[in-house]
């Protein structure tokens, strides 16, 4: 390619970052539908039958973010140039949720369902560094910069909106002692989501099955172990035609009872993601994600048992195409009736 050329390729291929032709992914930013490192205590603890209501509140941040090797996002322009992703995603998660066991049962176990709805405020901030060869003219520099500023602004927004809903139907096995739960959770495309934003409080017009188990031990000499695991189905999302692959998702928890009312231990999370996204424009590595959490959990009973709250800071590593961070949950939970 000649001297002449070669600038005006670089500020196309620059360019070519604000076409539609970016890797596609059926979530948006590589966020999966999945409340990350929320179930805690309750894990552990047995439910009579009555309404149980929840309030949690989820912050997370990231600065970070990863490809499918955990370096940082790095998209190839040509002729030694790239382009480097930073900027931030801040979320804010209000999640109001409601679980009623039934006295009805299943074999030993009592039946019941729980509703989810996440409140989400989101705000993404896209910077793209453009990272270029020694000898590169400062002009050159600076033209293709600005391509790159105004593809990460065009990447970026705020928004706050319902997200989706998740109903799990549930059977509870459970005595003084453990608890084992099995669910068959479904996804609804609850929230707001259109293909042409940068950013959504939803996840796209798809349907998620989420089957899973949640198993539970409280120990006489006070320690208190928690497990949930979900595997995920994703339909086609039809705004995209995008549809994302299977992954598997746990929670944990182990803590030590303090007292009839104090827990203090570690809770954390993995997602690992089993399949290929498939569809128009997704990357050839398939765009699988993966991440680890893991944090101190400090959680609080009332002596009745009808009140307890819980608070835990998970901060995340070894992600894998997703953006890595803190995640904090501060949870209440309550008996209705």
């Amino acid at each position: 390619m000649t001297r002449t050329l070669r600038p005006l390729a670089l500020i196309a291929a620059a360019a070519a970052l604000l076409s539609p032709c970016l890797p596609a992914q059926a979530t948006e930013n590589q966020q999966l539908r999945a409340l990350l490192g929320a179930p805690g205590q309750e894990m552990s603890m047995p439910q009579l039958p009555g309404l149980y209501g929840q309030l949690w509140l989820q912050g997370y941040r990231a600065t970070r973010f990863r490809d499918d090797q955990g370096e940082d996002q790095r998209t190839d322009l040509g002729n030694g140039v790239s382009a480097v992703r930073g900027g931030s995603v801040e979320a804010t998660v209000l999640v109001p949720r409601l679980t009623w066991v039934s006295e009805a049962h299943l074999g030993d176990g009592r039946v019941g369902v729980s509703a989810t709805l996440p409140l989400i405020s989101l705000n993404v901030r896209t910077r793209l560094s453009g990272q270029f060869p020694t000898g590169t003219p400062a002009p050159v520099q600076a033209a293709v910069q600005a391509q790159l500023d105004a593809a990460a602004a065009a990447r970026s927004d705020r928004v706050d909106g319902l997200g989706d809903m998740e109903i799990a139907p549930f059977v509870d096995f459970a005595d003084d002692e453990s608890r084992l739960v099995l669910l068959a959770a479904l996804v609804l495309p609850t929230g707001g989501y259109d293909a042409q934003r940068a950013v959504n409080p939803g996840t796209g017009d798809f349907y998620t099955l989420r089957p899973g188990l949640l198993w539970g031990r409280a120990f006489e000499n006070g320690l208190e172990l928690g497990l949930r695991a979900t595997y995920s189905f994703n339909t086609r999302n039809r705004d995209t035609q995008v549809r994302s692959g299977q992954y598997l998702h746990l929670d944990g928890s182990a803590l030590y009872r303090l007292s009839d009312q104090w827990r203090l231990g570690v809770g954390g999370y993995a997602l690992q993601q089993f399949t290929d996204d498939r569809g128009p424009n997704v990357a050839a590595d398939g765009n699988r994600a993966r991440v680890f959490a893991l944090g101190p959990t400090v959680g609080w009973t009332s002596l009745d048992g009808r009140w307890a709250m819980e608070a835990k800071y998970l901060p995340e590593f070894g992600a894998r195409n997703r953006p890595q961070g803190q995640t904090a949950w501060l949870r209440l939970m309550m008996r209705v009736d």
